[in-house]
């Protein structure tokens, strides 16, 4: 005669398998929060990354300004003293 079965085996497999899935789903919840994670750091290193070009752009075109200015200036001590030769040629004649 052959048992009857009683349901346990088939109760043991269906919550062996919740288990599975409960596994696999916290395993990809966590993956999940870590790609989140990784992506909002690369996001602050990104932001920070552009924050110190721009910086960078800017003391360049600083100096950029100032090395303009300087050329500016001797240009001009350059006519100054062209003038002033000029001058004193021309009174000395």
């Amino acid at each position: 005669m052959a048992r009857k079965p009683s349901g346990l085996r088939t109760a043991i497999k269906v919550a062996k398998a919740i288990d599975r899935a409960s596994k696999n789903a916290e395993r990809d919840r966590h993956r999940r929060i870590k790609a989140r994670e990784r992506e909002e750091r690369a996001a602050i290193r990104r932001a920070e990354q552009a924050e110190r070009a721009r910086i960078r752009a800017e003391k360049q075109a600083i100096k950029d300004e100032v090395e303009y200015a300087k050329e500016l200036y001797q240009d001009r001590v350059e006519e100054r003293r062209i003038t002033k030769e000029e001058i004193i040629n021309e009174y000395m004649r």
